[in-house]
């Protein structure tokens, strides 16, 4: 069954081709969900909720744009309800962008791997990990992340740019203890 398919039987209340969406995408939107709760009992009540909404809003996908985006989008936001819901997210409200929005990430940032990458990441404040990952990872505009995150749009830029910041102060770190241990071998 292809996913046009699979989509117009979940548009008919098909429940083969409701089960069919959840088994084709559930395991990489819970990896989705994980990235924005690090707790995997609210991951998965994420994910039951996203699939509560797209089975209710499915009528609405009208074929434009990727499937994928429209249901990740879904999930995101169900994600960052429930996380919001048990957890207070500390933004420091922001109007001017500092001197450092343009940030250069050193050559070592090529030399690491997806895990090294995504340890580095999970050291950032929550707050700038969210705002890093919903740009960068997931391409949402600072409007979008805003909407989502309840802050303003100059917060939303800031958070990056500090972000980014510290993902280089950590890369650097990390090079330093990685050039420390080859020296030591």
């Amino acid at each position: 069954m292809s996913l046009q398919d699979i989509i117009q039987g979940c548009k008919e209340g098909n429940r083969t081709c409701q089960d069919a969406l959840v088994q084709k995408f559930a395991p990489g939107l819970l990896a989705l969900c994980m990235r924005y709760t690090s707790d995997k009992e609210l991951a998965k009540d994420a994910l039951q909720e996203c699939f509560i909404n797209v089975f209710k809003y499915i009528h609405k996908y009208e074929g434009k744009g990727s499937f994928e985006g429209w249901i990740k989008r879904i999930a995101v936001t169900c994600t960052l309800t429930i996380h919001k819901k048990y957890h207070q997210i500390y933004f420091v409200e922001e109007t001017v962008v500092d001197q450092y929005s343009q940030t250069n990430i050193p050559d070592i940032y090529s030399d690491l791997g997806v895990e090294e990458i995504m340890a580095l990441l999970k050291k950032l404040p929550e707050s700038l990990y969210l705002v890093f990952n919903l740009n960068v990872v997931e391409g949402f505009n600072h409007g979008e992340i805003s909407e989502m995150l309840g802050i303003t749009e100059s917060t939303s830029r800031a958070a990056l740019c500090k972000a980014r910041n510290k993902l280089v102060e950590l890369i650097k770190k990390q090079n330093v203890v990685n050039s420390f241990t080859a020296i030591a071998i």
